[in-house]
């Protein structure tokens, strides 16, 4: 910086008078770009639907917020950015629902927390522990300037053919949210009619999941997104606690052999090989339906959808990242993966995370 002396003042003060001349034009043309940008609209009033009020207190605290990142009031009335900043695009959600099973609800996630329940808490979508090692999808957002409303649908036990009804109770709390305001929706469902015996019909699957599609389609607000998982890697699952003696013996006894056969325990009345090209049959379908969803409505901008890779079917797991109540659920580790793989597979996956918000 210029050092004061009387002798450079009448400089200092053209100097002045030009940055403040830079600055008005630099305001203008932000204020410009952000009128433009289709920022958050408002959150929706507090009569939501049972599913979405179960958990929408766990988004009303204020989080940090990114500098130049778009930040909401406290009820996502209104969405702004730094002037003169780049606004985040596409604009973050007024909404983040969850349909899915017991992956998505942390469910056994930890042997020091009561068997046998949820824990959304640790859920890699939803999320809220403090100092929990699991950054979520919702605290990623708030992280960023956000106050999107929850909408819990996601139901442990559940098949594909309650997706439906997931998606009927997501429809339901965005036809609430004001004009302009969109929806981001994680979409994973399959393991339980997977590891079922009988399994699932491949032709059944299929058609349930379009009708549940068709209902996100016609119901979600324009310019809302959906992240479709594929169907964990059961395979890779088998291979994993097969080369573990802890495991291996876990499986072996009566109590768990039934549990998810054949990848896990050793009785079902399903080949492996048979059980395989399910799987595969149900990754194949979700495939398809995403694609769809986005040749159909991506150019226009109405709906967009996104699929998985590897990291979102657990492929990468090591047993750590399955929690040692079940050795089929997610752990703590396992839920944390999934976060950070959903994250970087996202659409905001490029925007930069406050340094303080990172866990």
């Amino acid at each position: 910086m210029t050092e004061r002396h009387p002798g450079n003042r009448s400089r200092l003060g053209f100097e002045l008078t030009a940055l403040a001349l830079i600055a008005v034009v630099v305001a203008v043309v932000g204020g410009s770009a952000l009128l433009g940008s289709g920022g958050n609209s408002a959150a929706p009033s507090p009569t939501m639907t049972q599913a979405a009020t179960q958990s929408q207190a766990n988004a009303q605290s204020t989080p940090p917020t990114a500098t130049g990142a778009i930040s909401s009031t406290a009820t996502g009335a209104t969405s702004s950015a730094t002037p003169g900043a780049n606004p985040i695009s596409p604009p973050l959600p007024a909404m983040l629902a969850a349909i899915g099973d017991s992956y998505s609800q942390a469910y056994d996630v930890s042997p020091t927390l009561p068997p046998g329940h949820d824990n959304v808490a640790y859920s890699w979508v939803l999320g809220t522990g403090v100092n929990d090692g699991v950054f979520s999808l919702l605290e990623r957002f708030q992280a960023l300037g956000a106050s999107p409303t929850v909408v819990d649908a996601a139901t442990s036990g559940k098949k594909i053919a309650d997706a439906v009804r997931q998606a009927r109770l997501v429809v339901a709390a965005a036809k609430q949210l004001p004009t302009g305001a969109t929806v981001f929706v994680t979409f994973e469902l399959g393991t339980n009619d997977l590891c079922d015996d009988p399994q699932t019909g491949t032709s059944v699957f299929l058609t349930q999941l379009r009708a549940a599609a068709a209902v996100l389609e016609a119901g979600l607000p324009p310019g809302s997104r959906i992240l479709m998982l594929s169907v964990p890697d059961f395979i890779h699952f088998r291979a994993i606690t097969q080369a573990n003696a802890t495991t291996r013996a876990f499986f072996a006894s009566t109590s768990h052999w039934r549990k998810c056969a054949p990848f896990l325990g050793s009785r079902s009345r399903t080949p492996l090989s048979q059980a395989s090209a399910t799987l595969a049959s149900y990754d194949k379908s979700l495939v398809a339906v995403c694609d769809e969803i986005e040749a159909t409505y991506g150019p226009s901008g109405t709906l967009h959808c996104t699929r998985d890779g590897p990291g979102l079917a657990e492929s990468d797991f090591a047993v750590a990242d399955l929690s040692s109540v079940d050795y089929f659920h997610p752990s703590v580790l396992g839920q944390a993966s999934m976060a950070e793989a959903a994250w970087r597979l996202g659409y905001w996956g490029q925007v930069p995370l406050p340094a303080d918000s990172l866990q």
